[in-house]
Order: C-alpha cells, then structure tokens, then sequence
C-alpha cells in the first residue's frame, strides 16, 4: 500500500471549544497518529504554545475546518452553546462528543449526565447528529499523576447509537483510556430513580474501575 493512501485513511479528529480534558484527548489522539484539528470559539491565541508541543498532527483551524472530522468533541460553555452550534456546517450522521468538565466525586457522575443541560441542549440543536456524552471522573485525594503513555485512566459514556459505541470504544482505547460504556446504566438509573431514589450504578459487578 502507497504512503499515499495510508495518509488518506487517518481518521481526523476535531476539536471545538477548550478545557484540560479537550486538550488532552487532543494530545493523546496526536500521539496516536490520528489528525487532529483544533478550534477555540474564543480564539486560538491562547492556546498555539500548548498545540505545537502536540506535534505535527495537530493544528489549530477553523471551526469548519475542526467540525470536518469524522469524530467532533465539544466543549462549548452553556451561555456559547447555541451560537456555536448554529454556525457549524450539516452535522448530520457524525459523531459529536459532548465531554464535561471534571467530576472529583466518581459517585456523582450519573447525576451529573441526568442533570446535564448543555449535552441536552447539544443534542436538540443536533438532532440528526449521533450524540455521545463523555465523563472523566478524577479522584485527587488518591490518584497519581502520570503521564498517559505510564497508566490508562478511565473514562466514562454514553450513547444510544450502536455503530457510535464500537467508533468511540475504538477511539478511546487507541489514545490509551478504558472506555467504559455506561448507557445501560443510566438507562437503569432513570427506571429506578422513579422507585428507589439514586443508586451508584459504579457499584454494580462487573465494574472495573480505580475510583473506588
């Protein structure tokens, strides 16, 4: 197979709006060998030091150009949200990756995706998008920093689409996380809140995970 069409099969990611976690599934999917194209809403001045350091895969573009990319991930703020969306091209049958700020307390992260007012509001502006809602529960009284390549962390989410799972799954183990699908269990969460009240869905066996 020619150089050329191993380049044209490099899946592109795109990145649209900044925090630690955008910028660190950005970094990691560099490493990995995927291309990646990053856009800050609010501009790209502050951040084109730490996007250089990622390497020659990733680059800062427009939001056209970071919105396609066979895998979106967003991180837009709430009082953004609805401008942003609104300026992006068709997004019909992509995968958008709504992520969440860090939750330090691993037992709130079903709450937190019940309660989550900016993945609902993405997914109506997107209905024909294939939505994915992507946690990334950190515990800073016991864990220790590493560098990614050292330990896998995990990293949580949830989507209904069947063919978006296996991408996604892929996509997350590629750039060294252990995706965990949580779907199932928060689809648990919503028909037995209504009888019992809030229950830890991490508690349930077969739940491999550092956080508790």
């Amino acid at each position: 197979m020619s150089n050329n069409n191993l380049k044209a099969e490099v899946m592109k990611i795109g990145i649209i709006g900044i925090t630690s976690l955008t910028l660190n599934l950005a970094g990691r999917a560099a490493q990995a060998g995927y291309e990646v194209t990053i856009n800050n809403p609010r501009g790209g001045s502050l951040i084109k030091e730490v996007v250089k350091k990622m390497g020659s895969q990733a680059r800062i573009g427009t939001i056209e150009q970071a919105a396609d990319s066979e895998i979106v991930i967003l991180f837009i703020p709430k009082e953004d949200l609805e401008s942003v969306i609104k300026s992006l091209p068709d997004m019909s049958g992509k995968i958008i990756v709504h992520t969440s700020g860090l939750i330090f307390d691993p037992h709130l992260l079903l709450p937190g995706i019940t309660n989550a007012m900016t993945y609902k509001i993405t997914a109506s502006l997107l209905p024909k998008a294939h939505i994915v809602k992507l946690f990334n529960p950190i515990d800073i009284g016991t864990k220790k920093l590493t560098s990614w390549k050292e330990s896998k962390e995990n990293i949580f989410f949830i989507t209904d689409h069947a063919e978006c799972k296996n991408q996604i799954r892929i996509f997350l183990t590629k750039i060294h996380y252990h995706p965990f699908d949580l779907t199932t269990r928060f689809q648990l969460q919503d028909k037995r809140s209504s009888l019992n009240g809030f229950y830890n869905p991490l508690s349930l066996k077969p739940f491999k995970n550092n956080y508790n």
